[in-house]
């Protein structure tokens, strides 16, 4: 009996010293950041409030949304997804920024790096200006809003430089071609009058000039007829250029036309089939 009993008496004490061991062991790896039975084993995006949260959302349902994501984000630390879509719902339907502006942030602490981060940052600038937007007016306020304004001012300004340069560039090159194209046809007429005229002696130079009083190689200015028609309707395929030609024979008076249609071109290439032109008679 006492061989028995100090053997149950060693079993025990063994029995003892392992179940120690395991307590001290769980108590160690506890203080060390272990943290046993409440590791998050189910993705944040298959929890149930937050499927919920995402139907809810596509049915308009706002505040039951809005509850369900609550719900995901209080039961996780880590639950980016669910701040992001509780910052979009203060932003967009709920009118508080300033609500929306914490969630967002949220998102960036738990994934800072991610694909939606500059989105993210994005919509925590909107936030920040419907918020200023929200409060009374003062002069740093108003001091902000004159810069912006002055800046869009000098934007325009720029651009419409930018504009006039561009029209003077394109009216110097139709100047250039309507000048090549006269030049090419006195220098066509002037062949052909040598081909069809017969060779005779040449004259003094003091009966030449009386016989031809203007100087050579100078085309005479065009006169204007008195039966222009005081209107031109634009067809298909009309240029200023052509409308002058047609109107005076000549297509170096287009810009006549277009100062006297000034009301109706916003620029010399702005025709319109249909469009009626007031044609200047003088």
């Amino acid at each position: 009996m006492r061989v028995e009993h100090r053997r149950f008496s060693d079993r025990s004490k063994a029995l003892l010293t392992l179940l120690f061991a395991a307590l001290a062991s769980f108590y160690i790896l506890s203080a060390g950041g272990c943290d046993f039975g409440r590791e998050e084993v189910v993705k944040e995006t298959s929890e149930p409030h937050f499927l919920r949260g995402q139907e809810e959302l596509r049915r308009g349902n706002i505040s039951e949304a809005l509850s369900a994501f609550l719900k995901v984000s209080e039961k996780r630390r880590d639950a980016p997804e669910s701040h992001f879509e509780l910052g979009r719902i203060y932003l967009e339907h709920m009118n508080d920024p300033n609500t929306a502006i914490y969630h967002f942030k949220k998102y960036l602490e738990l994934k800072p790096n991610s694909q939606s981060s500059p989105m993210v940052r994005q919509m925590i600038e909107t936030a920040q200006k419907k918020f200023a937007a929200s409060l009374p007016e003062s002069p740093f306020e108003n001091n902000i809003r004159r810069i912006e304004l002055e800046e869009i001012l000098q934007k325009l300004q720029k651009e419409n430089l930018e504009l006039k340069q561009k029209l003077a560039a394109a009216a110097a090159t139709i100047d250039r071609l309507e000048a090549t194209q006269n030049v090419s046809v006195q220098t066509s007429a002037s062949r052909s009058a040598e081909t069809a005229q017969p060779r005779v002696s040449r004259r003094p130079a003091q009966a030449n000039a009386q016989a031809n009083p203007r100087e050579p190689g100078r085309q005479p200015a065009p006169s204007v007829r008195r039966d222009i028609p005081s209107s031109y309707t634009v067809q298909a395929g009309d240029t200023l250029s052509s409308i002058s030609r047609k109107m005076y024979g000549t297509p170096n008076k287009w810009r006549d036309i277009f100062a006297a249609n000034r009301d109706r071109l916003a620029t010399a290439s702005s025709l319109k089939p249909g469009q009626v032109l007031k044609i200047p008679r003088r």
